[in-house]
């Protein structure tokens, strides 16, 4: 192949498309009801500053088929979403993070004994009974290279949970940070368009 051929994918309509989106420019951004028992525990926007990596949802269908004269037809099943998603967090000197997120743990069951974090009065397991009061909603919102731009769609994410707290392996000869991975659990997504 000459040279000439291999340059010509700048005459092509790749020149005209958008810039690429790159996958540092996000935001994962909490809300949760300000009278609930969690805007209580966890009542700071700390998590967007902190989130360093975050997952896209992913939606998967199972398929149907049939055969008729020797051929197979394949059809779209059920759709079906991961129902997780992962976000790691720096970790800071003030463990925000840990403490958040034991917290909000402690309020879908309290596990603690004797001297456990304080969780502003709650105890007992499953402090509360609706889903408003122990869960959040996220949106990760994506943005161009200005940073001044929302790209076209944000993913939110419904009725969010911590449900996995990774632990952590501390070491004397390590020199890297501390970073938190949870892996909440929801019950529905959707992409949104931005408008903007």
């Amino acid at each position: 192949m000459s040279l000439s051929n291999n340059m010509s994918v700048f005459t092509t309509k790749i020149k005209t498309l958008p810039d690429l989106a790159k996958n540092y420019y996000f935001n994962v951004i909490f809300e949760y009801e300000p009278t609930s028992r969690l805007a209580q525990i966890i009542g700071t926007d700390d998590f967007i500053i902190r989130a360093k990596t975050a997952s896209l949802p992913q939606k998967q269908f199972s398929e149907l088929s049939t055969e008729y004269l020797g051929s197979k037809i394949v059809y779209p099943g059920k759709a079906t979403v991961a129902n997780t998603f992962e976000v790691t967090f720096d970790e800071h000197q003030d463990m925000y993070i840990s403490q958040a997120i034991h917290r909000w743990q402690n309020l879908l069951f309290n596990q603690s004994f004797q001297n456990d974090i304080d969780a502003s009065g709650i105890t007992g397991g499953a402090a509360s009974n609706y889903l408003t009061d122990y869960c959040a909603n996220v949106t990760v919102c994506l943005f161009d290279s200005s940073l001044r731009t929302k790209l076209p769609i944000e993913y939110k994410f419904y009725y969010v949970w911590p449900h996995d707290l990774a632990s952590v392996t501390l070491g004397m000869e390590q020199q890297e940070k501390i970073q938190r991975s949870v892996t909440f659990q929801y019950s529905t997504f959707e992409a949104v368009a931005t408008g903007e």
